[in-house]
C-alpha cells in the first residue's frame, strides 16, 4: 500500500510539472524530459545540455521535432523519486548516482564499496566494459533502461568540527550520507554518526548545525557552495561515484526506432564530454573551496587506515551484492 501511495504522489508531481509529455497527434513532435539532482554548471548539467543539443539537432535533420527539457536541482524530487517516475513513465531520462539504486537492484551496491576504484582509469575500464554493460541492462524488468555511465567523481569529506586525517577524527561527527546501506555501514565503522538526508536538505542542515558534515565529490561541494558553512575539507577519495544515465523503458520504446538510436547514441557519446568536464575542472573546484575551507589531502599511507576499516564492510555485503559478482568487479578494477 505504501509503495502505491508513493507512486501516486510521484505521478501527481509529474503531471503537474511535466504536462504535455509524449507524442503529438501527428507523431512528429516529441518531448523528452530529463531530471537530475545537480545544479546548473555541474558537469551533469553541462552534459545534459550537450545531450539536448545533439538530440534536437540530429532529430531535426531527420525531420523530427524534438524538444528536450531539462529539470536540474532536484526540481522533480529526490533521486529515488525520479527513479520511480521513470518506472511509471512520468519522466523520460535521469542521470543519477548509484546511491539509491541498491534499493531497486542490490548488485548496484558493489559500486559504492569504499576504495573499490583507486583512480579513474580503473573506473572507466569497469564501467565501459562488460560489467558496466551488464549493469545498465539489469533494471529492464522494473521498467528502466540504462544508456551510459557518466560520473560525479570521487567523494570527499567536509565538516565543521576538525581536520580529518585518520579514521578516529570522524568519531561522533554527524555526517550526512545518501540513503545507502554500504555508505552508512562504512561510516559507522569509522565512528561517525551517518545521517541520511535528501540532497536538497544538505546546505540548510549544515548551516543550522543539524548535521556536522557531509561527503560528496568536489564538483558537488563547489557548485552547491557547501564550503561556505564547512571550514574543513578532506580529499579522501573514499568512494568513486558513477552516474548511470537511466531511461524509462516504456517511453524509450514509444519513440520511433530512429529516435531511439539518436537518444541512445547521444547519451553514450556524451559520457566522454561529461567525465572530462569534471576532471579538467578539479583544480578549479579545489581552488574555489580553499578560499573558505581548510583543505587537507590524505596521503596514500594515511588512506590505508581508512581502507583497512572498509574491509569489514566488504565482508558484510558479500551476500547482499553476491560474492561472485563482487569478486568480478574487484578483479577487473585491479587489472
Amino acid at each position: 500500500m505504501k509503495r502505491w501511495i508513493v507512486c501516486l504522489l510521484s505521478a501527481s508531481l509529474a503531471i503537474s510539472m511535466l504536462s504535455g509529455c509524449g507524442v503529438s497527434v501527428k507523431g512528429k513532435s516529441y518531448s523528452i524530459k530529463v531530471g537530475y539532482g545537480t545544479n546548473p554548471g555541474h558537469p551533469i548539467d553541462l552534459a545534459s545540455k550537450e545531450f539536448e543539443k545533439r538530440v534536437e539537432k540530429e532529430a531535426g535533420e531527420m525531420g523530427y521535432d524534438v524538444d528536450v527539457q531539462l529539470f536540474p536541482s532536484s526540481q522533480l524530487g529526490s533521486e529515488k523519486e525520479m527513479i520511480e517516475l521513470l518506472q511509471i513513465g512520468a519522466l523520460d531520462m535521469c542521470p543519477t548516482t548509484t546511491g539509491p539504486l541498491g534499493l531497486f537492484e542490490p548488485s548496484y551496491l558493489a559500486f559504492d564499496l569504499p576504495f573499490l576504484f583507486l583512480n579513474t582509469d580503473q573506473a572507466d575500464r569497469v564501467l565501459d566494459g562488460e560489467i558496466g554493460t551488464e549493469m545498465l541492462s539489469s533494471m529492464e524488468d522494473i521498467g528502466i533502461v540504462g544508456l551510459s555511465w557518466w560520473e560525479n567523481g570521487f567523494r570527499e569529506l567536509t565538516n565543521n568540527k576538525r581536520k580529518i586525517v585518520k579514521p578516529e577524527d570522524l568519531k561522533g561527527i554527524k555526517l550526512r550520507t545518501m540513503q545507502n546501506d554500504v555508505h552508512i555501514d562504512f561510516f559507522q565503522k569509522l565512528g561517525a554518526a551517518p545521517t541520511p538526508l535528501g540532497f536538497g536538505e544538505i546546505y540548510t542542515s549544515l548551516q543550522s548545525n543539524v548535521i556536522d558534515g557531509q561527503e560528496n565529490p568536489l564538483s558537488i561541494i563547489a557548485t552547491n557552495k557547501f564550503y561556505e558553512v564547512q571550514p574543513y575539507t578532506t580529499i579522501s577519495d573514499h568512494v568513486y561515484s558513477p552516474v548511470p544515465v537511466l531511461y524509462s523503458k516504456a517511453l524509450l520504446e514509444d519513440l520511433p526506432e530512429e529516435l531511439q538510436e539518436i537518444v541512445t547514441k547521444a547519451a553514450y557519446d556524451v559520457r566522454i564530454y561529461e567525465r572530462e568536464a569534471g576532471r579538467t575542472q578539479e583544480q578549479e573546484y579545489i581552488d574555489e573551496i580553499a578560499q573558505k575551507s581548510d583543505i587537507y589531502i590524505l596521503t596514500d599511507e594515511e588512506k590505508m587506515a581508512f581502507q583497512e576499516a572498509a574491509q569489514s564492510t566488504y565482508v558484510k555485503f558479500e551476500s547482499v551484492i553476491g560474492k561472485e559478482f563482487m569478486d568480478r568487479v574487484i578483479e577487473e578494477a585491479q587489472k
